[in-house]
């Protein structure tokens, strides 16, 4: 995945296999650069805010609890690829709170390829590295 270019391209044996239109990780939660390993995949997840040490207060602009489907998880702290239907900016800005969003479609054949354990590397995205 790369930030500079907003696309993801999935590999098999050295062969592409899928290209993705991504959005990544909005100023001040900057999805993180570096090679990571798929933790694990989740058909649906609840992620909140609260749970990823952002804000528990509802007021507070930077809060969501959001229902989150066809999620696959990049980092114990919580960096997932995922599906985000409600970003009508993927690919053009990046507009979330350190996750790799995907349109839905893309995130089910992702979510359906990828297996524990897969490498996923991050370039540009210019958060902390997670290498």
């Amino acid at each position: 995945m790369d930030e500079a270019t907003h696309r993801m391209t999935v590999t098999d044996h050295g062969r592409t296999v899928m290209t993705f239109t991504v959005g990544f990780g909005k100023s001040h939660f900057r999805t993180p650069s570096g090679t990571f390993h798929v933790l694990g995949k989740n058909e649906v997840i609840r992620m909140t805010s609260c749970s990823a040490n952002i804000t528990c207060n509802p007021r507070d602009p930077n809060y969501y609890a959001l229902t989150v489907h066809w999620a696959v998880r990049l980092t114990s702290a919580g960096v997932f690829v995922h599906a985000a239907p409600w970003d009508h900016a993927i690919g053009q800005a990046d507009t979330s709170h350190g996750c790799i969003h995907l349109s839905t479609a893309d995130a089910h054949r992702f979510y359906d390829f990828s297996r524990v354990g897969d490498t996923v590397i991050v370039k540009n995205a210019g958060g902390p590295s997670g290498s």
